[in-house]
């Protein structure tokens, strides 16, 4: 159906007394076939915003606004929600739903034998004991990171699975790690593997069999942060992951289960990001990358 111009909709409108403001915020409006009004925003609900003109109140379906305008009452609806870093995290690197046949071509794996079957990513390893399977997608490299995904422990051999966030052209650490996050139905952690367990001279130590001093084995337990989980297996959850300079927050099920502060975690080109499954039927839906702008 064509959308209605703006100004033909105020003629439909119902005179309803406006609730007073403490500070009127006057916009100009634009629909999809460019007639404009000007007026006051009162709210936004139910995807229609509601507008004052004349003393008269009335609601626009926001479908029908310019796409302007549609970004622009996102952004208020969340200020005043006080979701600001939704707004902080505007850059769309990778989505995927699954529902196509096959992987996106973006996808890369390694020691891997997922599948996408039935609308979702089913995560399996092909031998646990020489790698765990990797799941990745590369992009240029940001620093500031929101990684959003659904998961299900589908099997008994679903034990975990990591996010990680690599810079495969970073060598002061093993396979360029980053960070990591780990999620299994009991618990999980945060691990800033860049200057803890996987920097370079640690891990080789550690690979070679040498036993680390004390003031590094303290310097490592501030690496890592361990929280308690309950998560219930052939169930789906959520998990979001924000970094922010050298902070990384993890929310499950929408609460906030753990944090951790170090200097690994402010690295500046954080360019892959991968679902490790360990070791089989961990599976993932609607995986999101998002990014803070470069400045």
């Amino acid at each position: 159906m064509k959308a209605a111009p703006v100004l033909a909709l105020v003629l439909f409108a119902c005179a309803i007394p406006p609730h007073p403001a403490a500070a009127r915020d006057i916009r100009t409006f634009t629909n999809l076939e460019g007639v404009t009004i000007e007026a006051e925003l009162l709210d936004l609900r139910d995807g229609k915003v509601k507008l004052m003109k004349d003393r008269r109140v009335f609601e626009i379906p926001i479908e029908t606004l310019s796409a302007a305008d549609r970004e622009s009452l996102e952004r208020w609806d969340l200020e005043r929600q006080g979701r600001t870093d939704e707004l902080y995290y505007s850059e769309l690197i990778f989505e995927d739903d699954f529902e196509k046949d096959g992987f996106d071509e973006r996808w890369r794996h390694y020691k891997s034998e997922s599948v996408v079957k039935d609308g979702v990513l089913v995560g399996k390893t092909v031998d646990i004991n020489d790698h765990a399977g990797v799941d990745s997608i590369r992009f240029d490299g940001r620093q500031d990171l929101e990684i959003s995904v659904k998961f299900n422990f589908a099997g008994e051999e679903a034990q975990r699975f990591n996010v990680w966030m690599d810079d495969k052209d970073y060598d002061g650490s093993h396979a360029g790690h980053i960070c990591s996050v780990s999620i299994s139905p009991t618990g999980g952690s945060i691990s800033d593997a860049k200057t803890g367990n996987f920097e370079k001279t640690i891990y080789e130590k550690r690979k070679g069999g040498a036993t680390l001093d004390e003031s590094t084995q303290e310097m490592l337990r501030t690496k890592t942060n361990n929280f308690q989980l309950d998560l219930a297996r052939e169930e789906w959850h959520t998990l979001l992951i924000r970094t922010k300079g050298d902070e990384v927050v993890v929310w499950v099920n929408d609460h906030e289960v753990g944090k951790l502060k170090s200097e690994g975690l402010a690295h500046e080109t954080k360019s892959l990001v991968s679902l490790t499954t360990n070791i089989n039927d961990v599976h993932y839906d609607d995986f999101v990358v998002k990014a803070a702008k470069p400045h």
